[in-house]
Order: structure tokens, then sequence, then C-alpha cells
């Protein structure tokens, strides 16, 4: 069974478990000697490496029924195994099978088996199924409570996860179950999700009884629920309390400044970190777009600039989040030249990324660079909003191009939603700075008609 389910590098096993001169041999298991059987192929050897996880636990499936043919009762152990593997892959099916090899070996009941089929389900999405089994249990332990409680978290339920978390503690003092650090972190995750405060404190002052304050995963779930109730300065007290400031705690306290608006705050962070453990592996893990984002907040170039020094530096190779804030830093900062060179570096491009390059060039007086960057996106046939085109006719304004402006006049008419006031505006603008008066008028005619 181990074999069925192991590594993608098995090794070839000999030719048998038992070595035996004749299929009589007093070594050869009894009950498969009376069987007149031959052991099965999963017993010889390791499977290909390539073997896909489905097939793997088909085989496994195999092996439990030759089991269960020379009645060998399985251990909780191997199903428990078979079932985190089904649950895993998501495989109702399978994971069902192995459901009713339970049932029949009588361990559906095991505390250790049931977990595993509470986990399976939960995991499989089958709430409901999930619920029943858990409501059915004689026995629940805290792994018990805790699956049951991540599984609404996960689905997207918090509010019974906090309620089932009530539970827990409430029969606590009949049960002798008390919640472990991994469910007080999936208890502290529902808060932040919902907003909870108050039983967030609660949660809070029950850890510290429990001594369970300096876990890593607490910390992070601590910091993450205070910042998301707008309580930044107690998740910054937690922080400085952790003995070990772990990458997650400073990821999840840079997190927390940014979205209570304290980017410099998040700075101090960022910089204390790096000085802390200056190397390759800190500030990738921290995450480069975290890194960044309070640099875009605060304009802070020269901050930034290391940022991007030390990606190029190290050969990092950074994500769509880290590019895309490198380029909205230069083009706030007017350093339109670098913008644009990381801009090109990107395959995909986010229509927010096209509008800040094209705003950004006209800002500088670049009108011709934003032109040139509009019809880019005319031929790549990328839709546009109002925003852009308006900077595009400012663009025109800019190196008064008529042509280009009705060229652009047209596309808009035939797209017909851009044709908006401020699109209007600046049509009219450009063409009374090109004498044609006639346009202007009709420009303002139909601007009145829309205003109606």
């Amino acid at each position: 069974m181990a074999a069925v389910l192991a590594s993608n590098l098995p090794q070839r096993l000999p030719k048998t478990f038992f070595p035996v001169s004749s299929p009589s041999s007093p070594r050869l298991p009894s009950l498969l000697r009376r069987s007149g059987r031959r052991p099965h192929p999963a017993l010889h050897s390791a499977p290909p490496a390539d073997w896909p996880l489905e097939q793997r636990l088909e085989e496994s499936l195999s092996v439990l029924d030759l089991m269960d043919a020379q009645s060998i009762s399985p251990d909780p152990a191997l199903l428990c195994t078979l079932l985190n593997a089904c649950a895993d892959a998501r495989n109702l099916r399978l994971g069902r099978l192995v459901h009713d090899r339970a049932a029949r070996a009588g361990l559906q009941a095991h505390p250790a088996v049931a977990n595993g089929l509470l986990r399976l389900y939960s995991r499989c999405g089958l709430l409901g199924a999930a619920r029943r089994l858990f409501d059915e249990m004689p026995e629940r332990n805290v792994a018990t409570w805790t699956t049951a409680i991540a599984m609404y978290l996960h689905a997207g339920f918090p509010r019974d996860a906090v309620q089932l978390y009530c539970s827990m503690t409430a029969a606590a003092a009949d049960t002798g179950v008390r919640p472990n650090a991994f469910t007080y972190t999936i208890a502290l995750n529902s808060c932040a999700s919902i907003g909870d405060l108050e039983l967030g404190i609660q949660i809070h002052e029950e850890i510290k009884r429990d001594g369970c304050e300096q876990d890593e995963f607490v910390t992070v779930a601590l910091i993450d629920m205070y910042a998301k109730c707008g309580r930044v300065g107690d998740a910054r007290e937690v922080f400085n309390k952790a003995q070990i400031k772990t990458v997650e705690a400073c990821t999840a306290m840079i997190e927390g400044y940014n979205r209570n608006g304290k980017a410099k705050e998040a700075m101090d962070v960022i910089r204390s970190t790096l000085q802390n453990g200056r190397n390759s592996e800190v500030a990738s893990r921290l995450g480069f777009a975290t890194m960044i984002r309070p640099c875009v907040v605060e304009m802070a170039l020269r901050q930034g600039q290391e940022i991007h020094a030390h990606i190029i530096k190290f050969r990092h190779q950074p994500g769509m989040k880290t590019l895309g804030a490198l380029v909205e830093l230069y083009e706030k900062c007017d350093k339109m030249e670098i913008a644009y060179r990381v801009f090109d570096s990107l395959v995909a491009k986010k229509l927010g990324l096209w509008s800040r390059m094209i705003a950004g060039f006209v800002r500088n007086g670049l009108c011709e660079e934003a032109l040139k960057l509009y019809l880019r996106m005319v031929c790549l046939d990328i839709g546009m909003d109002t925003f852009i085109v308006f900077q595009a006719i400012k663009a025109c304004v800019g190196v008064l191009g008529l042509e280009e402006a009705k060229q652009m006049h047209g596309r808009v008419i035939k797209l017909g939603h851009l044709l908006e006031g401020s699109v209007i505006g600046g049509l009219g603008e450009l063409y009374s700075e090109c004498g044609e008066q006639e346009k202007v008028y009709k420009l303002l005619n139909q601007k009145k008609i829309l205003q109606k």
C-alpha cells in the first residue's frame, strides 16, 4: 500500500517481499498461500513514476479488496492516508469507495477515520454531508472541531464558522476539548472576514490564557484580524510582542498598514525587515508587490528604486503585480522612460496600466509617445474607456494633431458608448485650436442633447 502511494521517485523493490524457493514455502503469508492466488502486483514493485494519483488510489483500493477477500481488516491509519489523498485530490468518487470500505470494516466511527471523512466531504464541497457526519460523531476531538470550523470558513461561510467555534468553547466544560493554535487561527480568520472585533478580542484573551500567543500562525492571524477591523495599533502591539518576527508576520503587518492608509509605517516595517535579514530569500518571501505598494502611495521614489535594484541584483523573476506596481510608481513620480521599459516587459497589460502610461506621457508633455501608445491599443484591438480617449485627445491638442483627432472622433462615434461629456469637451477644444469652428458648434449641440 505504501508503494502505491509512494513518492514521485520510487525505486524498484525485489521481485517479492518474501524470498521463497517455491509457492508452498512456509515464508509466504498463510492467507495468500491458502487462496492459491498470486499476490497483487502492487506487492511486487512500486508503481511507475508517471502514474497519476487517481490510478494510484485505484490500485490501493484493489489492495483493500484483496485484504477484504482474505478477511484482513485495514488499519485506521491506512484508511486515513487514503481519505486524505482523496480529499487533497478532491476525488469524491474514490473517497466514497474508501468510506464504504471503512463502513464494512466497522471503522467509520473511529475518531481518526471520522476526521478523514469529514475532511473529504468538506474539501469536496459537500457541506451538508460533512455536517451530518460531524453531528453523528459519538466522539469529537480538537481536530474534528477545527476541521469543521475550517470547512465553513473555506467555503465562504465565516459566520457559520464563528457559530461553530462558539459552540465548541461553550461545550468545552463538558467535553474537555479546548481549542488549540490551529483552531484559534481559523476562528480569528473568520472574525477578520466578518469584522467581528468583539469576538476577536475575546479569542485573544483566551489565547493568552492558553499560552498560544507566541505561535507564529496565531500571531499572523491576530495581526490580520486587528488590521481588518481597523485597530492597526493593536495589530502593531501584537507584532512588537512577537519573539520571532516571521516573514509572514511582517507581510501581515505591512498589508495591515497599507489597508489602513499608513504607508509610512508600512515602509518602516519593510526597512527594518530587510535590515534584520538582508538576503534574497527574505525579500522574495516578503513579496515585492507588498513592499512597493506603500512606496506608490507615498511617492517614495528612492525606496522604490532600492527595491527594484534588489530585484535586478538577485535576478528575481517578478510577477505581474510587482511589475504593475513598479509602473505605477515610476509613472506617478514622472519617470516615464523607465516606467515605459517596465510596462513594455509585461506580457499581459491591464487596462489601468495603459491608462496610466498614456496619462503620464500627456502630463509630462510627451504627447507623441502618448499617441503612439494609443494607436498601439487600437492596433491590438484593446477595449478602452472614456478616460483613455480623453487623454489621447489631450495628446492631439498638444501636437495639434487634427487628422488623428478626426480618426478618434470617427472611432468614438462608431463605438457609441464612449461619446460622453469629457470626450466631447476635449474634441471641442482641439477643433477650436485648429480653427474648425463649425465642428465645435456641432459638438456643443451634441453635448446639450446628452445633458438633457
